[in-house]
This record gives C-alpha cells, structure tokens and sequence, in this order.
C-alpha cells in the first residue's frame, strides 16, 4: 500500500496522480550507449573513458529507478500530496484552501516531451518538484478542486 492510500482521510478521494515522467532516464541511457561504444574500443584511453561512463551511466540508472518508484504527486478533493523518497521520505501535504500559488516551469525539451517542474508557494514556504509528468494538468486539477 503505498504512502497515500495509507494517508487518506475520511471521505478524501483521489483526483488526480502525477507521475515522474520517462525523461528521467535520458541521461543514464546516454551515458550507458556512449559508455559501451567507447569502452569497446582498442585505445586505452576511450576504453577507459567508456568504462568510467558506464559506471556513471549506471549510478544515474539507480538513482533514476529510485526516484520513479519513490515519487507520489496526489490531488485529492481535501488535499494536495507530494511525496518523495523510499528509504527516508520527504511529504508534503498541503490543504486545499492554503495552496497561496503554483508555478510551472518548462524548457523546450520540457514541452516537447510533456513534463516540467511544479513550484509550489504555501505561506512563505516555497516546494519545488521537478520532472512531473503533464504539469499543466496536475495545476488545473489543483485549481478545479479549489
């Protein structure tokens, strides 16, 4: 059961869930094709680059898998959740009525491949959540609820 199927209120529902999109793992992928090309060359020099490239590559793999299993963005018809991390967690729970401003932030490539970054402004305190799949909709869906 995850974090806020057990956090739930009494009558809450869930509205809406954001995910972490799939360009997260651009990076390592990159590093791991880069790495294998040149770890397979007969120079010393490449070989070793592509080595320490894939074990870059394969750092930020582990550190990509982590932060897509780890991350929960909710809008429930009480509350706004937003959750990250297994091991040690980091939430966020945010009444509806507190919500003072949310701001979207995305590059071109953020366009193009539809995610972005979601800063929210509650009372002073400023919550930045980067790489959330359809942004656009996780704001609108906040502001329907309100």
């Amino acid at each position: 059961m995850s974090y806020i199927d057990k956090s739930l209120q009494v009558d809450e529902i869930v509205e809406y869930r954001a995910d972490i999109h799939w360009f997260i793992f651009a990076k390592p992928a990159i590093l791991l094709l880069l790495g294998y090309l040149f770890y397979s060359t007969k120079t010393d020099i490449t070989h070793y680059t592509g080595l320490f490239m894939l074990v870059l590559g394969g750092f930020h793999l582990i550190k990509s898998v982590l932060l897509k299993m780890g991350t929960e963005y909710v809008v429930t018809n009480k509350r706004v959740i937003l959750k990250s991390g297994i091991l040690s967690r980091d939430a966020l729970e945010l009444m509806q009525n507190k919500c003072e401003g949310l701001r979207i932030t995305q590059s071109a490539i953020g366009r193009i491949f539809g995610f972005g970054s979601i800063l929210v402004t509650t009372g002073g305190a400023t919550n930045t959540f980067k790489f959330v799949a359809n942004p656009i909709k996780f704001r609108n869906e906040i502001n329907r609820q309100i």
